[in-house]
């Protein structure tokens, strides 16, 4: 199966002026809708992760997950919603490293350099061939503060949620627990484990690229990840 990439999003007008990123789909709250989404969030994550880890970790995670992503939107109810979701991705990560839950599937890990364009193609093509039959996640070396303007639509035309797919760094719990981890051009800033299955799929960047060589990136993405997918299947 191939990926269409949609069409390329507006170029810069006759005077220079870029034009604005397309909205993301699937918009998250905006402020006044839910007061204290981070307090709410906190509370949840208390509930299931605190007897397991604790709810001093609990709460050091999320403070640290929200500290980690200010950069990542002005609106302050995007970026709890963002952070409450980080924490969790790192508090089930924590538990599984720890052996606290039972590892019911695989955890494949995409890592690139700021976890906005290659890992993110990479995890949703993964996780519309796989469904629950893994567990899959991406990070940032370096991450930068939004995805790339044209890798949204694409996410969007594969079946991801943009909103959902904000990059995030790489934490030492995230990367304790994966299973396999697969870097995408971050080098030597991307460790692994020796206990891991690491691959490093050296596709081009999409940060640059224009439409027809952003559709290049994605069919490229797209092998790789269908040819590993028939491997963790056993071909299915």
């Amino acid at each position: 199966m191939t990926t269409d990439v949609p069409p390329p999003t507006p170029r810069p007008d006759a005077e220079g002026r870029a034009s604005e990123p397309p909205p993301l789909s699937g918009s998250l709250p905006r402020i006044g809708e839910h007061a204290g989404m981070l307090a709410h969030g906190t509370a949840e994550l208390r509930r299931t992760f605190g007897p397991t880890l604790g709810e001093d970790t609990v709460e050091r995670v999320v403070a640290e997950s929200h500290e980690e992503l200010l950069a990542m939107a002005s609106d302050p109810a995007h970026r709890e919603s963002i952070a409450v979701r980080f924490a969790r991705e790192r508090l089930e990560a924590l538990a599984d490293a720890r052996g606290l839950e039972h590892r019911a599937v695989p955890h494949v890990l995409f890592v690139c350099v700021q976890n906005a364009g290659r890992s993110q193609l990479a995890a949703a093509l993964l996780a519309a061939r796989a469904g629950d039959a893994l567990r899959i996640s991406s990070a940032g070396s370096q991450p930068a503060d939004r995805i790339h303007e044209n890798v949204a639509p694409v996410l969007s035309h594969i079946g991801a949620d943009p909103a959902d797919a904000f990059p995030k760094p790489l934490t030492g719990e995230v990367l304790a627990a994966a299973d396999y981890v697969i870097t995408m051009g971050c080098g030597d800033d991307c460790p692994v484990s020796p206990h891991q299955d690491a691959r490093d799929w050296p596709v081009g960047d999409p940060a640059e690229a224009d439409w027809e060589r952003l559709q290049e990136i994605v069919a490229e993405i797209e092998d790789r990840v269908d040819a590993f997918w028939r491997e963790v299947s056993g071909g299915r």
